[in-house]
């Protein structure tokens, strides 16, 4: 029954009627083939691009076969051994083939990835089929243990379809006959004799071993040809041994394809293998079936444990990527659209490593079915990146913690990048800020500055001169003045944008001007102590010589007994008398600067201290005229009397002193637009420079048309006046002109009328 069906399931399958072998190429992981022979094809009724798809040595091996059959391969790829087992295959339109098939390595490989030659054999329906498992050679023959199941001559009948030829031997060596028997007459017994005479001693032993029970191969050359031939033991119904039997197969044009197709291969992977990256493929529950060499070399797994462990990818993805990257390729997949996403894998050795996976999805009718990519190390990339971050980040909290306002703009005016002390020196909107445009920034800016058009031709001759440097100062109209400093933005030997720096020096130029003016007032300062030296030296020593001359003289009369005269003494008295206002002067100005001048208030009658002063000071003024204006009105001072008197006097020996070739002096009094009594004395001397009047009110200052040798006096008169005015609740100037003359004016307020 069971013969009876197998023969019913071969009617209608082409048998081996050419010469042709079926053969097959193929290798990696998981087994692909690579190169299918025409009768091979016709024979299954597969195209020949369906054969070398990935995954379709699952869709033709039958399933309770396959494990059995990737084993096999597996360990002939590796372990470079041959094998030859049968297995059920499923041919086009569902049909059920057996066949058998010899595995040989054509490049072994220790991860089982080598290549491999398929020699394929139809299972002859004729006999009873061996069990489907591995056999010896002489098995693919249809021949077991329990002997054949026809004739010698059925037999024969049955090998004359093989495509190579056949024979059997007695216990003696002898040939018996040889197939196939359409060859020329004789033509066979050549052949066969051929194979003997081609190596006598290997032709012995495989026989010899053959007909102890085993099962060999060895190659020899006839005609030209090249066989490759299997020998094994022919039993009889009880299972004795009776003989030899042998098949050979032409494979002079298989080396030559499978070694043009093995460099082909080899090319295809080297050129995988050079990639730096793991190229792969899964299936569409992401189970992978190929994986090339760089995967070991990037993450250390081998590539069996890569196919073999379930859910490789995602167990041995990083634990924080584990949840999210296979739902966004699942999702991708579903989709059947390419996608491209970075995540981490952890290592072999624990490292974890930046992968950047490009996915490209292999679909049939809406639906996926392959996915293929290829995974690039991209660890040094992050890590540069991360750093890349951290130092922006560094340099952007650099530049926003600077004092200066930073804007950088490229060769185009674009901006690049600024920091918030920029916008807020020159208060610019955020809105401006946005469109990036640095002539719109400029535009904002340039209306804020005191020279905008010099500024901004210095920001073209800048640009004009790409590698320029300068430091340029702004005064705005607000009074802030901001120091520039640019230059060139470089990358590498390039220019390729200018970078701006601003810094408030407003304080600092303030701070540098207060310190030239007190540098400028100690000079100053310096030189009126000099000069006050030098001048109160020359006028307390002044009177000192007629003094003693006076004093010599009398005591010399005195000591003779002579009358003492008068005019001596009275000379006398005025050195003293000089030297006592001199002193007094110095005084006055300790206790100004120690804030400690007294005055005294009561109502002065001040046209009546105007013309007491001008009575005392006729009589020592015989080259000069003192003429009074009296107002019209009369006006009371409430104030001391004495320090009035003593400004009054004060400025009527200037003008007599400064007069010194006579003329007139005028005193006036009149009410000036403030309601003030406003007190002029006017002379026609020798006048005062414009540049020396501002300083004429300020300690030890003497105009320097006033040469101490012909002028004396310390300095101090103009600024005690100063200050008693300026008690008085008045203030004092002076206006004049070199060669006609010097106008001193001072107010001072009113208290009531009094009748004249």
């Amino acid at each position: 029954m069971a013969d009876t069906q197998r023969s019913e399931e071969w009617r209608g399958i082409p048998g081996p009627a050419n010469a042709s072998p079926m053969l097959w190429i193929g290798g990696g992981l998981p087994p692909r083939f690579r190169w299918v022979s025409r009768p091979l094809v016709h024979l299954l009724g597969y195209p020949p691009e369906e054969w070398k798809e990935r995954g379709f040595v699952h869709r033709l091996v039958h399933k309770e076969d396959l494990d059995r059959v990737l084993e096999a391969w597996w360990r002939v790829a590796r372990t470079g051994e041959s094998l030859t087992l049968e297995f059920r295959a499923l041919a086009a339109k569902e049909r059920l083939v057996f066949l058998s098939v010899e595995l040989s390595a054509i490049e072994p490989s220790e991860e089982g990835g080598g290549e491999l030659l398929g020699t394929v054999r139809v299972v002859s329906p004729s006999l009873r089929p061996a069990p489907l498992e591995a056999r010896t050679p002489a098995s693919y023959v249809c021949l077991n243990r329990n002997g054949p199941s026809g004739s010698e001559e059925e037999l024969r009948e049955a090998l004359d379809g093989l495509p190579g030829p056949a024979w059997m031997v007695d216990e003696n060596l002898s040939i018996r006959w040889c197939s196939p028997r359409q060859q020329a007459p004789g033509a066979e017994d050549l052949l066969c004799a051929t194979a003997r005479a081609a190596d006598p001693k290997a032709w012995a032993s495989a026989h010899r071993q053959a007909l102890a029970g085993e099962t060999v191969g060895f190659d020899f050359t006839a005609r030209g040809r090249v066989y490759r031939s299997r020998v094994g033991p022919f039993r009889d119904a009880g299972g004795a041994i009776i003989g030899a039997l042998g098949v050979a197969t032409d494979v002079s044009d298989l080396d030559e394809a499978a070694q043009e197709l093995t460099r082909a291969q080899r090319e295809h992977e080297e050129l995988i293998d050079t990639v730096d990256g793991i190229v792969w493929s899964t299936d569409a529950a992401f189970r992978f079936t190929f994986v090339s060499k760089q995967a070991e070399r990037l993450l250390g797994y081998p590539i069996q444990q890569w196919i073999q462990e379930p859910n490789f990818w995602v167990n041995h993805l990083y634990p924080e990527d584990r949840d999210w990257a296979p739902a966004f390729c699942m999702k991708a997949t579903q989709e059947c659209r390419p996608h491209e996403f970075e995540y981490r894998m952890i290592a072999a050795d624990g490292r974890i490593v930046w992968l950047r996976d490009i996915v490209t999805v292999v679909s049939e009718n809406g639906k996926p079915r392959e996915l293929r990519g290829i995974m690039v190390d991209v660890t040094e990339q992050r890590q540069a990146r991360e750093q890349l971050e951290h130092t922006i980040s560094l340099l952007r909290t650099t530049l926003e913690a600077t004092a200066d306002g930073v804007l950088v703009v490229d060769l185009n005016w674009r901006v690049r990048t600024y920091n918030g002390r920029f916008q807020e020196l020159w208060r610019i909107p955020d809105s401006l800020l946005e469109r990036r445009d640095g002539r719109v920034l400029s535009a904002h800016m340039q209306p804020q500055l005191k020279n905008p058009e010099q500024v901004r031709e210095r920001v073209k001759q800048l640009f004009a001169t790409a590698d320029s440097e300068s430091v340029d100062v702004l005064e705005h109209l607000d009074g802030r003045v901001i120091e520039r400093y640019s230059r060139p933005q470089r990358q590498g030997d390039t220019i390729i944008g200018r970078v701006f720096s601003y810094r408030d020096v407003t304080a600092q130029r303030r701070a540098q001007e207060e310190r030239e003016r007190l540098l400028r007032e100690a000079q100053e300062a310096i030189r009126v102590r000099d000069d006050f030296l030098s001048i109160a030296s020359h006028e307390l020593k002044t009177p000192l010589t007629p003094l003693k001359l006076h004093l010599q003289v009398l005591k010399q009369r005195a000591s003779s007994g002579q009358p003492l005269p008068a005019q001596h003494a009275e000379k006398a008295l005025a050195q003293v008398a000089r030297l006592s206002g001199l002193i007094n002067d110095l005084l006055d100005t300790s206790r100004i600067q120690a804030g400690r001048l007294e005055l005294k208030h009561e109502p002065v009658p001040l046209g009546e201290l105007i013309r007491e002063v001008l009575a005392d000071l006729r009589p020592i003024s015989t080259h000069h005229t003192l003429e009074y204006e009296e107002p019209d009105e009369a006006f009371t001072i409430q104030g001391d009397r004495s320090r009035l008197a003593q400004v009054l006097v004060n400025l009527l020996e200037n003008a007599l002193k400064y007069s010194p070739t006579g003329g007139t002096i005028r005193v006036t009094v009149e009410r000036d637009t403030a309601q003030q009594a406003l007190v002029s004395v006017a002379d026609g001397g020798i006048g005062i420079p414009p540049d020396q009047k501002a300083h004429l009110f300020e300690r030890f200052f003497r105009a320097r048309n006033a040469p101490i040798s012909g002028f004396g006096g310390l300095g101090l008169g103009l600024y005690i006046c100063r200050d008693i005015v300026e008690h008085h609740g008045g203030r004092i100037w002076v206006e004049s002109e070199v060669g006609k003359g010097s106008t001193f004016h001072f107010t001072l307020p009113v208290s009531s009328p009094a009748p004249r």
